[in-house]
């Protein structure tokens, strides 16, 4: 009975902190009905799942009601009882964290549904315009301006909207979370869709409204979306509820489920839900108090995962910051728009004589590699290998077209997933989708009085307080830890100024929100930036234990090619990268052109190393083999400056 351990474990911890201890009946065990290898569904999730092909579908899942195991099961039903080619069904999800778990799921799953299609809807988007229009303008369009061309392809271009007309059913998750451009992206794939839909998603858990200017469509979030489809589909439409929640293991972790159904409605009154939300926030059980006592009891829960949950990066950062300071092991969660490559790929490049190593010596080499990290030699093979263009041999992989894909970001999402962490410091944003055991919540206050923020507020307060499976608390945090942290607008980071100059210069600026950007990538460290042989920094990064160490940005006599001043990252004492040009025009436009340039920037980590790829030439001229592919340290905290003393130059 794992759960009794699990309670058992955090008695002294709870107690310690005024809390009561999780108690689950040892007469009912336990079990997460929610893994794909279970094979109960509830009656309202078999009357998801076993609809025909041809029916068009609706499901408003709430928070832990199953929906993606409903999603998995629906998919296998549709190839192995309705007998639908897999490469007749689409699957399309906001983000590619939740494309990664339902292809992991339907891969542990074992069914012949594993080879349906799951893409994003950006994915998809660019796979219409690359097909339908591959001279188009589009390719330097951005996210948003790919996905309104493709839309505009479905709706005027015959050849694009047989994509959607052949398949025999598309599948839509999250789909509270499709506004603006999306939204009317995946209108125009309904319309055309010739066979059935399967729509799935939450809009009590719609945040994403923020992306609208419009202040009404803010707070009216997905629920036009959901309105349009109502309407649109109304003769045959199965509109239906899961309802009950798998997920929380004890009810005081579930308090926020109960507002889903009124936060759901597209009349919400936002003002009650978020008061009654934040009441329960507020209750004795889930206090946990102020971050200077409460770290402890915090680091003392991360034994079953957890997570700290923070309305803004600008307070995840400071937080991250506060727990390391305190020796606190943690995670600081990425965006998902951060295609992290881990450091064992760069090793597959310096480890053969050939461009085209076997195999059996690919294996070889990763068995040895990979003894430390969360991923197997065959997994990790296969991952490579999907980057080789070359499907049709199995017994040999081509590096040379594996980098050029890794210069393009063409990496199946699997490569980049996160490193599993028990403790994840996260923004509720960044969180979303995710579960754990014990959730920390930062308290966010009462809402602000504007009536689009407000909606915005009450989701994301419900987000927040819907992930834990156990054990929901509040924390505090001091006001001098965010005390003049602002979000600059124009150069799209957190700074960190004296309270009062938010939009002017007065006196010092004290920091800056560093990036992973912020070291440069093309050429290999040491050879630009400072001097030192480029092949030992290199072993000096996959050798050493680098994730979470602190650095320090240290003010170089260099600049780069556009007179911007360079730093060079130093971890004790010895130099591992340079800055790069983004993180010299945000300094420069933080500090001001004018402005003296601080000495050093401290208060930094290495979130990991990473693969990355280069200039061919540069690779070459330092001896590191022809493809350019090398490792960087990842950089992240809110970066604190050391301005000259008094008499010293600037």
């Amino acid at each position: 009975m794992p759960h009794r351990q699990r309670g058992r474990q955090h008695r002294p911890v709870r107690r310690g902190a005024g809390l009561p201890p999780i108690r689950v009946p040892v007469e009912e065990p336990v079990t997460d009905t929610t893994a794909p290898s279970s094979p109960v569904l509830s009656d309202e999730q078999r009357h998801v799942v076993e609809q025909d092909v041809d029916a068009r579908m609706l499901v408003t899942a709430g928070a832990g009601t199953g929906k993606t195991f409903c999603l998995v099961r629906r998919l296998a039903f549709l190839v192995e009882e309705e007998d639908v080619s897999a490469a007749d069904i689409l699957v399309l999800s906001y983000s590619r964290a939740a494309v990664r778990e339902v292809r992991e799921r339907l891969s542990r799953a074992g069914s012949a549904a594993q080879h349906v299609d799951v893409r994003t809807f950006d994915s998809y988007a660019t796979r219409i315009l690359s097909e339908a229009d591959p001279d188009g303008s589009w390719q330097t369009a951005g996210y948003d301006g790919r996905i309104a061309a493709a839309t505009h392809l479905l709706r005027t271009d015959e050849n694009a909207a047989g994509f959607v007309e052949d398949l025999q059913h598309l599948v839509v998750d999250e789909v509270q979370d499709l506004v603006g451009h999306r939204a009317e992206f995946v209108k125009a794939l309904l319309e055309l869709a010739g066979g059935g839909f399967t729509l799935l998603g939450d809009p009590a858990q719609g945040i994403y409204g923020f992306l609208l200017e419009d202040p009404v469509q803010r707070r009216q979030g997905a629920a036009t979306l959901y309105a349009w489809v109502r309407e649109r589909f109304a003769e045959d439409l199965t509109d239906t509820t899961l309802s009950h929640n798998r997920r929380v293991r004890d009810s005081r972790a579930g308090v926020a489920h109960a507002q889903g159904v009124a936060l759901s409605r597209a009349d919400a009154d936002f003002a009650a839900v978020h008061r009654d939300l934040r009441t329960s926030l507020l209750a004795p059980e889930c206090h946990l108090g102020a971050l200077d006592d409460a770290w402890p009891v915090i680091a003392d829960l991360a034994t079953a995962p957890t997570a700290v949950l923070c309305r803004t990066n600008g307070q995840a950062l400071r937080l991250s910051a506060h727990l390391h300071e305190r020796g606190v092991a943690h995670r600081l969660q990425r965006s998902g728009l951060d295609r992290v490559v881990p450091a064992w790929v760069a090793g597959l490049f310096t480890a053969f004589d050939t461009t085209r190593p076997s195999k059996e010596a690919v294996l070889a080499h990763l068995e040895a590699a990979l003894k430390q990290a969360p991923i197997a030699a065959q997994q990790a093979w296969t991952l490579i290998k999907r980057m080789d263009g070359n499907r049709g041999n199995r017994l040999s992989v081509d590096l040379g077209e594996v980098a050029a894909r890794l210069a393009q970001g063409r990496v199946p999402d699997e490569l980049v997933a996160p490193a599993p962490a028990l403790l994840v410091v996260s923004t509720i944003h960044r969180a979303k989708g995710l579960e754990f055991d014990n959730v920390i919540v930062v308290d966010p206050g009462p809402p602000s009085g504007d009536l689009a923020d407000e909606a915005e507020e009450t989701r994301l307060l419900y987000v927040a307080m819907s992930r834990p499976r156990d054990l929901l608390l509040r924390l505090e945090l001091p006001s001098e830890l965010t005390r003049g942290v602002y979000k600059n607008p124009e150069i799209d980071r957190w700074v960190k100024r004296h309270p009062g100059a938010q939009h002017q210069f007065k006196g010092r600026r004290y920091g800056m929100e560093i990036r992973g950007d912020d070291v440069h990538a093309e050429d290999p460290a040491g050879t630009v930036g400072f001097t030192a042989p480029a092949r030992a920094v290199q072993h000096h990064l996959a050798s050493t234990r680098l994730t979470a160490a602190p650095v320090t940005l240290v003010r170089s006599d260099e600049q780069d090619a556009g007179a911007h001043q360079r730093y060079v990252v130093h971890h004790d004492g010895v130099a591992i990268g340079v800055t790069s040009q983004s993180f010299a025009w945000s300094l420069q436009k933080e500090i001001g052109r004018q402005h003296a340039r601080p000495d050093r920037v401290e208060d930094l980590r290495i979130d990991c190393v990473e693969t990355v790829v280069g200039s061919q030439a540069a690779s070459i001229n330092n001896d590191m083999g022809p493809f350019g592919v090398w490792l960087r340290p990842r950089l992240v905290g809110m970066g604190r400056f050391v301005w000259p003393k008094k008499g010293q130059p600037a």
